[in-house]
C-alpha cells in the first residue's frame, strides 16, 4: 500500500511539474508570443531552412515527452502551428509532417494521462455520434471514391481524407483533454493571437505590392494560400474581437479589442473575395443582434446611415468588385442567370448546376470522396477539372445526402452549444467568445457556399477547436450549477 501511495505521487508530481509552463502565465505568453513570431518571420520571409526544420523536429521530440502525463501542452503547440501548417509542412516522408506528428503528441499524451483522470477517456457530448457516422460514411466514400479514381493519376485519395477528418479530430481531442477554465481561457487567447499574426502578415503583404495591374495580382493569400479561403479564415475569428469589444467593461480595453477587429475587416478586404466579404458581414451582423448592445447597435446604425447618405465613402474596390459581377444587363427572366455573370461567377454557376445533376444521380452514397473534379465535365459544360466551390455541394455529390444532413447537423449543434455557453456564462471574457464564435460559426457557414472551406487544417482546424472548448465549458457550468445546488440544499438538511 506504501508503495502503490508513492508511486502515486512521483505520477502526480511529475504531472505538476510539466503543468508549470501553462501554470506559470508569464513564461507561458512569453513562449507562445516568441514562437507564434517565429513562424510569422518563417511565413513572411519565404524561410526554407534545414536549420529551422531540425529545430522544428527537436522542439516537437521534447514537446512528445512533456505531454505524456500533460497533453494540454501539445495541444496549445498545435494551437499555435494549425494555421501556419499549409506553409510550414516540415515533410519527411508520406504522411510523417509536422501537424501528425503533434496529433500523434496530443493522443499518446491523452492515452497515458487518462489514469489520473476521474472521468471517461471519452466524455459524451452531443457531437460525438454525428461525428462518428459522418466517418463512417466519409469512408464508404473514400472506398468508392478509390475505385473511380484507379485509373486516374491524382493526388492520394487517403490523404485528401485524411485533411478533412484532421480538423474533426481536433474537436474530439480538445474536448477530452482541456478540462478547467484557465486552460480554456489560455487556449482562446492564444487563437486571438495567431489571428492577430495572421492578420498583420496579411496586411504586410498587400502594402508590399505596390503598384498592381489587375484584380488577380492585388488579392492576397496569406497563410491560407488561397484569397478565398484567407477570407473564410477571417469570417471565422475577426467577429471573436467585436464579441470580445462588446463585454469588455473598461473602455480603454475595449478599443484593444475594436482594433483587431477592423484589421480583421481589412484583412478581409484585401482578399478581394466577394463571398468573404458578404461572411464577414453576415457574421459582424450576428454578433450585433444576438449582443443587444448600445454600443454595436449605435455603431451599426451610424454606419448604416452614413452609407445611405454618402454611398461614395463605400470604397472604391469594393464598388468595383461587385459591379464586375455582371457585365450584362439583361434581365434574367430573358435570360440565364449565368449568361449575365463575369467569367468566375458564370463558371461556378454551370459547376453547381453540374453538381445537382451530379447529387440526382448519385443520391445516397455519391459519386466517390476526391472524385468530383475528375467527373465534374461529365454532368456540365465544364471542359477542366474544377472544385465544386460550394462545400455543401460538394459533400452530398461526393458523400451522398446523408452525409451532408449529418453534416449540417454537427455546424447546428456547435451553434446551440456556443449559445448556450452565451446564456449561461458569468464570465465576461468567456461571454465575449462566445458572442464572437455565434458570428464565427455563421461567417464559415456563409463562405462555405463559395468554396470549400472545410477540408483544410489551417482553416477549420481552429473552427473545431473552438467548438471543442465551448463544449467543455458547457460542461463546466452545469456542473458547477450542480455543486452549487447541492451545496445549498445541504445546511437545509442540516
Amino acid at each position: 500500500m506504501q508503495y502503490t501511495n508513492t508511486a502515486l505521487n512521483r505520477k502526480l508530481n511529475i504531472v505538476q511539474d510539466s503543468a508549470r509552463v501553462i501554470e506559470n502565465n508569464r513564461l507561458f505568453y512569453f513562449l507562445i508570443i516568441m514562437f507564434v513570431i517565429i513562424q510569422a518571420a518563417v511565413v513572411y520571409f519565404e524561410i526554407e531552412s534545414r536549420m529551422f526544420i531540425a529545430f522544428c523536429f527537436f522542439s516537437i521530440f521534447i514537446l512528445f515527452f512533456f505531454s505524456f502525463n500533460k497533453p494540454e501542452i501539445a495541444i496549445m503547440a498545435l494551437i499555435i502551428y494549425i494555421p501556419f501548417s499549409k506553409i510550414i509542412i516540415g515533410n519527411i516522408t508520406t504522411g510523417v509532417n509536422f501537424t501528425n506528428m503533434l496529433t500523434i503528441s496530443t493522443l499518446v499524451g491523452w492515452f497515458i494521462s487518462h489514469q489520473t483522470r476521474n472521468e471517461k477517456f471519452l466524455i459524451p457530448t452531443p457531437l460525438n455520434f454525428p461525428l462518428l457516422l459522418f466517418f463512417m460514411i466519409g469512408l464508404v466514400s473514400l472506398i468508392l471514391g478509390s475505385y473511380q479514381l484507379v485509373n486516374i493519376e491524382s493526388e492520394n485519395a487517403v490523404l485528401i481524407y485524411w485533411r478533412w477528418i484532421t480538423p474533426m479530430l481536433m474537436y474530439i481531442i480538445v474536448v477530452n483533454n482541456i478540462r478547467d477554465k484557465d486552460s480554456i481561457k489560455k487556449a482562446l487567447k492564444v487563437i486571438l493571437i495567431t489571428t492577430c499574426v495572421v492578420v498583420l502578415i496579411t496586411l504586410r503583404q498587400y502594402q508590399n505590392l505596390g503598384i498592381i495591374s489587375t484584380w488577380e495580382k492585388a488579392r492576397i493569400s496569406s497563410i491560407a494560400g488561397n484569397p478565398n479561403a484567407l477570407g473564410a479564415f477571417m469570417s471565422q475569428f475577426g467577429p471573436l474581437f467585436l464579441g470580445l469589444f462588446v463585454y469588455e467593461v473598461q473602455k480603454m480595453r475595449s478599443l484593444v479589442y475594436l482594433i483587431p477587429f477592423i484589421l480583421c475587416a481589412r484583412a478581409t478586404h484585401v482578399t478581394f473575395s466577394r463571398g468573404s466579404w458578404l461572411a464577414f458581414g453576415v457574421a459582424s451582423l450576428v454578433v450585433a443582434i444576438f449582443s443587444r448592445s448600445k454600443k454595436i447597435i449605435l455603431l451599426t446604425i451610424l454606419f448604416i446611415i452614413i452609407l445611405a447618405i454618402k454611398p461614395d465613402y463605400i470604397p472604391e474596390s469594393i464598388r468595383d468588385r461587385f459591379n464586375m459581377t455582371f457585365t450584362k444587363k439583361d434581365s434574367y427572366i430573358e435570360r440565364p442567370l449565368e449568361d449575365t455573370l463575369e467569367k468566375s461567377a458564370s463558371d461556378r454557376i454551370v459547376i453547381w448546376k453540374g453538381a445537382m445533376n451530379m447529387i440526382k444521380k448519385h443520391p445516397f452514397l455519391g459519386i466517390g470522396y476526391g472524385s468530383f473534379p475528375y467527373f465534374i465535365m461529365e454532368y456540365s459544360e465544364i471542359e477542366v477539372e474544377r472544385d465544386a466551390h460550394n462545400t455543401y455541394l460538394r459533400i452530398a455529390a461526393e458523400m451522398g445526402i446523408p452525409a451532408l444532413l449529418i453534416f449540417l447537423l454537427l455546424i447546428i449543434l456547435i451553434f446551440i452549444n456556443t449559445l448556450w455557453v452565451f446564456r449561461h456564462t458569468s464570465d465576461n471574457f468567456f461571454k465575449g467568445c462566445s458572442l464572437g464564435f455565434l458570428g464565427g460559426v455563421v461567417g464559415l457557414s456563409v463562405s462555405c457556399m463559395f468554396g470549400s472551406r472545410m477540408n483544410s487544417l489551417e482553416i477549420a482546424g481552429q473552427f473545431w477547436i473552438i467548438a471543442a472548448l465551448m463544449q467543455r465549458l458547457k460542461i463546466i457550468i452545469i456542473q458547477e450549477t450542480v455543486d452549487k445546488s447541492e451545496q445549498e440544499m445541504e445546511p437545509n438538511e442540516a
